[in-house]
């Protein structure tokens, strides 16, 4: 039985104003299409949105590309599955800016700007790349272009390599699927490439983007766990490429490593 529906004819649990009748306007059908997404219903069909919304096949398909789009939510191939998308976790970040992450992970920020005087970056994983939740500029002359709520497209970026090298290797495959777009001259796009240095990024501990994202702008990242082993968010110190020597970026990475083994302990 599909999810959220008790019997082969129609939808279950719906409210009483939209079992009356399916929605007629397009927002309302939008949203409704939306609000379907929960903690017990994190991917639908197609099918199964169409059922549980009781609108037309053709207006829910629709609906759903145009919610596609827009980043709303996102189509996995493989399993025939909506989810949602990049654009409610930015909204959602913006409701939340002071979740306790954030709370919890600020101080070190701080702390990681201070002891490297560059900039540094917390940021998590979704399906169109890093979303940056918190970043503490440097004080510094430079100052990288990245802002809270930014989303780093890609995977050329050191908080990108971070998340998805420690993240579920399975899901490689899908990222490799789609044709990965070289942002400077040093972006590395080969998939085979990008696999074996992703392992490599694992076996280390560390991800460096030697100006692979930005040219100008070279960064280092580390994973954060929590204490039970689940990546929770990525760690990156950016630094002007005056200033990122091998010598510079190895001592970040150190520092970062240090900052993130302490944050695993705090977080639950």
């Amino acid at each position: 039985m599909a999810p959220g529906l008790d019997n082969a004819h129609g939808p279950a649990d719906v409210p009483e104003d939209i079992a009356q009748g399916a929605p007629t306007k397009t927002l309302e059908k939008g949203l409704f299409l939306l609000s379907l997404f929960d903690h017990d219903h994190p991917e639908w069909t197609l099918r199964e949105l169409r059922e549980r919304a009781g609108l037309p096949k053709a207006t829910t398909r629709r609906l759903m590309k145009t919610l596609e789009a827009s980043g709303w939510v996102a189509y996995d191939a493989e399993l025939g599955k909506y989810h949602l998308g990049s654009a409610v976790l930015k909204a959602l970040y913006l409701a939340t800016s002071h979740n306790e992450l954030v709370r919890i992970i600020h101080p070190f920020l701080v702390d990681l700007m201070e002891e490297t005087t560059e900039t540094s970056i917390l940021s998590v994983w979704t399906d169109q790349g890093p979303l940056i939740l918190d970043t503490v500029p440097t004080q510094r002359s430079f100052k990288s272009l990245t802002f809270n709520g930014m989303l780093l497209d890609g995977v050329a970026s050191a908080d990108a390599m971070a998340l998805i090298a420690f993240g579920p290797e399975e899901s490689w495959d899908r990222i490799l699927a789609k044709t990965i777009q070289a942002r400077t001259d040093q972006t590395v796009t080969d998939p085979e490439a990008l696999r074996d240095k992703w392992r490599a990024i694992r076996r280390e501990g560390v991800a460096y983007d030697w100006s692979e994202w930005n040219a100008d702008a070279p960064a280092v990242g580390v994973p954060v766990f929590d204490r039970s082993g689940h990546l929770r968010a990525a760690l990156t110190i950016v630094v002007p490429i005056e200033r990122a020597s091998d010598e510079a970026m190895r001592s970040h990475a150190e520092v970062l490593k240090r900052a993130a083994a302490e944050i695993s302990r705090l977080l639950g």
